[in-house]
């Protein structure tokens, strides 16, 4: 019993210093635009009373607590915006027809949704996963080779989608009718998002 006490109230002491610490930390003033005095220059003459907050008011603004009291529930929350996040995921051995993938997904992206790139609806990026700085992506999408993800982000929420089916759409022997597969796969996704 005791020492289930103490594994609670450690790690929360520790979490509780490190707040405070934190908190109580030295606030750095920036360096004031040149020709301008810095803060400290133009500071209250000491002669000067500095008032004091009364009780029931803002130490910083003077204005009543009650006059700034806002709950969590009346302030608006803002959702992320919902996009499409399209990845193809590659290793460092690459076959012909993982080549022809990525010349074609390229292809559609630059042809036929450059639009939604420059709005910020959909975002595109090749990855090679047995690159280093990859490895937190790929294991996020359980990328293992060359694989095609489409993601339909909604209010913060993944919705990922291996698309398995590009092995099947006859890239090297039929191009066009992968790239049109394509087009109406992230078509389909940003319908979700618009």
């Amino acid at each position: 019993m005791l020492n289930s006490i103490k594994l609670t109230v450690i790690p929360l002491l520790l979490v509780g210093t490190i707040f405070l610490g934190a908190c109580s930390a030295p606030t750095v003033n920036p360096a004031p635009p040149a020709g301008q005095t810095p803060a400290q220059d133009v500071a209250e003459p000491a002669d000067q009373p500095v008032s004091q907050p009364q009780a029931g008011e803002n130490p910083v603004s003077g204005a009543s607590v009650t006059d700034n009291a806002t709950t969590v529930a009346e302030q608006p929350q803002l959702s992320p915006p919902s996009r499409v996040d399209v990845i193809y995921f590659h290793v460092n051995q690459r076959c012909v027809t993982c080549l022809c993938f990525e010349q074609h997904i390229n292809y559609v992206i630059d042809t036929y949704f450059q639009d939604a790139i420059d709005s910020g609806k959909l975002t595109y990026r090749v990855l090679n996963i047995q690159k280093e700085e990859n490895v937190d992506i790929a294991r996020k999408y359980r990328a293992v080779g060359s694989q095609l993800f489409i993601n339909v982000i909604v209010n913060g929420i993944d919705n990922i989608e291996d698309i398995q089916s590009i092995w099947s759409w006859k890239c090297p022997s039929d191009p066009k009718q992968f790239e049109r597969k394509v087009r109406i796969i992230i078509e389909q996704s940003l319908e979700e998002v618009s």
